[in-house]
């Protein structure tokens, strides 16, 4: 990539309705040769800023997809991001009056950085809460730790576990955690129960304007629809609604009220041609399911921002009615701040569209960072190092991953023992077995290393100790371990889809590893298909029933089908447990020490 070079400026006045100079790279996206014009009138300004995607990235990113974007301002990439450098920019970017800070959404969690990751995402809350966010719409990935976590931990600050070992720990002012200062709001996230929506839908921000008389501005909240089902987030109580129509209900609503300035907020996107090379203020606009939504919803929406995939455009796209209104993202890891300067009628409090403006900011390293935010994350850096060195649990020998002639590996074996005890440790959970993917048909494997008995590099570690860092880094991806029913037919017909046809004629071997109480035996001499026997698949030593329900243990993106197993993603009844991470931590606190298995749970004939 292409060192950073000397960057100009541009400031872009937004407007004669009092708002700051808006450092900026790259052109602003006008409604109107008006907007362009900057003429305003007796208009009251009102600024939105937003990010999305923040996923807990305090330190200014190193990779190539959370920290490098394309160079505005002429060939190659920049460096971007880091909560200090987002923290400076906004103080530089807020209007004195009438600006309104918020999220679109996966502000915490969804493989946020390791150190953030082991202090349960509380760093990233004291940042967001510190960089002075107003409210944020809910994304999937706040999800991630389950609905419970997020309503009474986050929001309420009610530890979980043991306070100072498992959850809220000292800030950066030595206070237990305190919870998030800002609400979150999800319109189209419903109750399975109820039918209604488990956080508000929407909010109501108001703005002042001549002689004290205040205005509304009505934001709609909406998460990707999926949200529910996705592997991470999984969460049965729940059920994602239709985006499109649930925004005109709440618009009509809003609107009967007598709030006229409507937004949309979704954590759901879009992306340009050739995104990555695309520029960050750029409209040439390709796919995404926020595309639709612009086309379909209330045209008395004013703006549509969006989130959720991670990809920078600054669009005027036409309403149904065909006049535009600004459609937006603003990437992720604390990349760019997205601006919208909006104009309202002092005698109507509606938007003049024509007159919008919009613009991505690029979070660039060429100013000094903020002071008191980089203590911050300076403190919870350390805290992360501090926590990856605490002793998690005991080994007696080395876990690997490597397979024997059979498809079975130590770690694996671990991983279904695992997965089996976190469903059995809840009675609603409770499984007769439990399976890991090793080596999936498809995408990624939740196995990333091997517990090696002898002490490590870090200076912590010694001989039979498992670090915390290795026990988060090495097992699981930010999945819950699920609980589901299977018929043994079914069961069947995923241990068949270990073995997979490819294109060239090979059969691709993908095996499942099962818990401690399994004894398999499969015949790969038989055609692909009618290798598993249910006669020889033993469940506590007894055969597998074709006809009868079985409650199996393993994670989310595996049940789903995800890993290419997809008889699996047939279950009913599906119970969510532990994620991954925080179960395995209990798993191993429970054992003592944990020791390698004989590798003799299933056989493979020929």
């Amino acid at each position: 990539m292409a060192a950073r070079p000397n960057l100009s400026r541009r400031s872009v006045l937004a407007g004669a309705g009092g708002l700051a100079s808006a450092f900026a790279i790259g052109a602003p996206a006008f409604a109107s040769d008006a907007a362009r014009g900057g003429a305003t009138g007796d208009s009251l300004a009102v600024q939105l800023l937003n990010i999305t995607d923040f996923h807990g990235n305090l330190r200014t990113p190193t990779s190539a997809a959370d920290g490098w974007i394309p160079n505005p301002d002429g060939p190659g990439t920049i460096n971007v991001g880091g909560a200090a450098h987002l923290a400076a920019h906004l103080k530089r970017l807020r209007a004195p009056r009438n600006s309104i800070l918020f999220g679109v959404g996966d502000l915490w969690c969804g493989a946020e950085p390791l150190d953030t990751k082991l202090l349960r995402d509380e760093s990233a809350i004291e940042v967001l809460n510190r960089l002075g966010l107003g409210f944020s719409t809910l994304g999937n990935h706040e999800l991630d730790y389950g609905l419970d976590y997020l309503l009474d931990h986050m929001v309420h600050a009610r530890p979980v576990g043991e306070p100072g070992r498992d959850s809220s720990f000292p800030d950066s002012t030595g206070r237990r955690f305190r919870g998030l200062a800002f609400p979150y709001y999800s319109a189209n996230m419903l109750s399975r129960k109820t039918g209604k929506p488990v956080l508000r839908p929407y909010n109501i921000e108001w703005v002042k304007g001549p002689n004290g008389r205040r205005y509304p501005i009505g934001f709609i909240h909406l998460t990707v629809t999926n949200t529910p089902v996705g592997s991470s987030s999984y969460e049965p109580r729940l059920i994602g609604y239709d985006q499109i129509e649930i925004a005109n209900r709440y618009a009509a609503r809003l609107k009967k009220r007598g709030v006229n300035a409507l937004v949309i907020s979704v954590h759901d996107g879009a992306q340009q041609h050739d995104n990555w090379n695309a520029p960050i203020n750029g409209g040439d606009m390709s796919t995404g399911p926020a595309l639709e939504l612009a086309a379909r919803i209330d045209p008395d929406i004013c703006a549509i921002i969006t989130g959720h995939w991670h990809w920078w455009f600054n669009a005027m796209l036409p309403d149904p009615n065909g006049a535009p209104r600004p459609v937006v993202e603003a990437s992720h890891a604390g990349q760019m701040i997205n601006e919208i300067n909006l104009f309202l009628d002092p005698a109507t409090g509606k938007v003049k569209r024509d007159l919008t403006v919009s613009t991505n900011h690029p979070v660039t390293l060429d100013i000094e960072p903020d002071a008191e935010m980089l203590r911050v994350v300076n403190y919870w850096t350390a805290y992360g190092e501090r926590r990856y060195a605490e002793p998690a649990g005991r080994l007696t020998g080395d876990f690997t991953r490597t397979l024997n002639e059979h498809g079975e590996s130590t770690m694996g074996d671990l991983a279904a023992d695992f997965v089996h005890w976190d469903a059995n440790s809840y009675d609603a959970g409770r499984a007769d077995f439990g399976l890991f993917a090793v080596r999936p048909a498809q995408g990624s494997t939740a196995l990333r290393g091997d517990f090696i008995y002898s002490k490590g590099r870090d200076a912590a570690d010694k001989d039979g100790l498992i670090l915390y860092g290795e026990a988060y880094a090495y097992l699981g991806y930010e999945n819950p371990v699920l609980t589901v029913t299977l018929t043994g037919e079914q069961l069947r017909q995923a241990l068949e889809q270990q073995w997979q046809p490819q294109r060239d004629g090979t059969v691709k071997f993908a095996p499942l590893a099962v818990s401690s109480n399994v004894r398999a035996t499969y015949d790969a001499s038989q055609p692909v298909g009618r290798r598993v026997d249910p006669a020889s698949f033993l469940i506590d030593g007894t055969p597998l029933d074709p006809a009868r329900p079985y409650r199996v243990a393993g994670l989310a993106y595996t049940l789903i089908g995800a890993d290419g197993f997809g008889a699996l993603a047939r279950f009913t009844d599906p119970v969510r447990n532990d994620r991954d991470h925080e179960g395995f931590i209990r798993y191993l606190r429970a054992m003592g020490a944990i020791s390698p298995s004989p590798r003799d749970r299933i056989t493979v004939r020929s």
